[in-house]
């Protein structure tokens, strides 16, 4: 069972890896195309601000795409795998250099200048599911924009390799647990 498990893991971070390109390439093919189109229309116009705000516009359903193959591949990961059994928590997850840095981190990732979002603070709840070697997946945020929560979720996928979460313990164990994290980001436009 704990190698069926190992495998699982394996292939969901393999996919979810390959699915942070799929980020950077949406990231690379806005920029490309909205620095084509500043060349066409140097100075804001009518026809500008559309053509910006479909790139905008193609660019957060490019992050959703990615986010739903991201899920759907968990999803097909773990379907033969029984739910385990809730154990009493006896400690809580932990980010290892706490949850202020992992704030940072994350809000650092976060680039919404192109969507010209400035909400401070903006308030979201990061849910996630923490296996006991300390492996994420299944993140899911909740906030009051659609949108941004799906660039807030594909930023923490980015960024997940950066730094290590302890798991969860019951009676001194490491165990799988769902952790559900209130923070609040602040934004800036440029």
């Amino acid at each position: 069972m704990k190698k069926l498990s190992a495998l699982v893991l394996i292939l969901i971070f393999s996919f979810s890896y390959a699915q942070v390109s799929e980020f950077q390439k949406a990231d690379s093919r806005y920029e490309r195309k909205i620095k084509s189109l500043y060349k066409k229309y140097p100075k804001p116009n009518d026809e500008r601000t559309k053509q910006e705000w479909l790139l905008t516009e193609e660019k957060i359903s490019a992050y959703k795409n990615a986010l739903e193959k991201i899920s759907e591949e968990e999803k097909k990961s773990f379907k033969d795998v029984p739910p385990p059994a809730a154990p009493k928590i006896t400690k809580e997850a932990e980010y290892e250099t706490g949850k202020a840095s992992f704030q940072k981190l994350l809000n650092e990732a976060v680039d919404l200048t192109f969507l010209n979002f400035a909400v401070n603070p903006y308030k979201i709840t990061l849910k996630f599911t923490l296996d006991s070697k300390g492996n994420v997946f299944n993140a899911r945020v909740k906030g009051n924009n659609e949108d941004v929560n799906a660039f807030i979720e594909a930023a923490f996928y980015r960024i997940r390799d950066k730094g290590k979460w302890k798991p969860a313990e019951s009676n001194g164990k490491p165990v799988l647990s769902v952790v559900s994290l209130p923070l609040q980001l602040n934004f800036s436009k440029k």
